[in-house]
């Protein structure tokens, strides 16, 4: 559980509040929340906040991505009553400090909970917009997601690695916005599933595949939900961070998922940071690796479900 979960729980437990970009404690009752991923969302026994009710308080609490965090200042802004904002040291809590200039500010556990003059912040912005992250872009995005303004080089050293013809049934598991994505559907797939964490993701994924009818997006979380079964083949650049902390249990559950998805002699092509030890996982799922390469500081394997 997050350091920021513990410290608001601490402070502002029991009030029913608004939360942006938080997740469950067993303290905590928020009364609406916002939060597109899943892994946190399927935790939390509260509506979605409909944009419009305004709060007595809302509760914030800091992402990785600084952009994103404002926009989620924007809309507390916008939420009404007085906000709290948590961040762990990690994320910059002093930074944030000294740009808000909270009206009050408390440390404890290496984060700072500081409470913010409505007024103070930002007055435009929405962390479940989709939009060009640059004038000349040819795809849709969002602040928060992986490589969310860029190919990932990762993602395209996997295109490359690729066959040129991709038949039948796939997955691209951890799809973000869908840049591999629309690219594999030049091949020739008969189905594709977009599957990601967060939901902005599969949104931007839908549509920058242009709502393809091979396509279809599913919100889950691949650490504690299963995705359909069956597949010809995956493809997968597994996450190795959470929250912005290294966390290696996010990809090797990712990969575990991965194998337990495709069909007997299914085809897995993943990347992955060379330094990661998912090589020796791959003969403990039933997966025999068929081809493995290392170039430019990652690693690129093809394996096949053993039948």
């Amino acid at each position: 559980m997050r350091a920021a979960l513990e410290v608001l729980a601490r402070q502002r437990g029991g009030v029913a509040a608004l939360q942006l970009a938080g997740g469950p404690h067993p303290v905590l009752r928020p009364a609406a929340v916002l939060q597109p991923d899943r892994g946190q969302r399927i935790g939390l026994d509260a509506p979605d906040w409909d944009g419009q009710q305004k709060f007595p308080e809302v509760h914030v609490l800091a992402t990785p991505s600084r952009e994103e965090t404002r926009e989620y200042l924007a809309l507390a802004r916008r939420a009404g009553g007085r906000v709290f904002f948590c961040a762990e040291n990690r994320l910059g809590a002093d930074g944030w400090r000294k740009k808000l200039k909270p009206l009050d500010s408390f440390s404890q556990h290496h984060c700072r909970l500081m409470e913010l003059d409505p007024e103070s912040l930002p007055e435009q912005g929405d962390p479940l917009a989709l939009r060009l992250p640059y004038p000349e872009a040819d795809f849709i995005s969002c602040p928060g997601l992986f490589s969310w303004d860029r190919f990932d080089p990762g993602s395209q050293l996997l295109l490359e690695f690729l066959p040129a013809h991709l038949s039948g049934r796939g997955a691209d598991l951890g799809c973000g916005p869908g840049l591999l994505a629309r690219q594999l559907l030049k091949r020739g797939c008969a189905q594709l599933d977009l599957v990601d964490v967060d939901q902005r993701a599969v949104r931007a994924a839908q549509a920058n595949c242009e709502h393809d009818q091979r396509c279809r997006g599913l919100w889950l979380d691949l650490v504690k939900e299963k995705p359909p079964g069956g597949y010809d083949w995956v493809t997968l650049n597994p996450p190795f961070h959470g929250s912005g902390q290294e966390d290696r249990a996010l990809g090797l559950a990712m990969l575990g998922r991965a194998a337990s998805a495709l069909r007997k002699s299914g085809i897995l092509w993943m990347v992955a940071n060379q330094h990661l030890p998912y090589q020796e996982a791959l003969a403990l799922l039933n997966l025999q690796l068929l081809e493995v390469r290392q170039q430019r500081g990652y690693k690129l394997f093809q394996c096949q479900k053993n039948a």
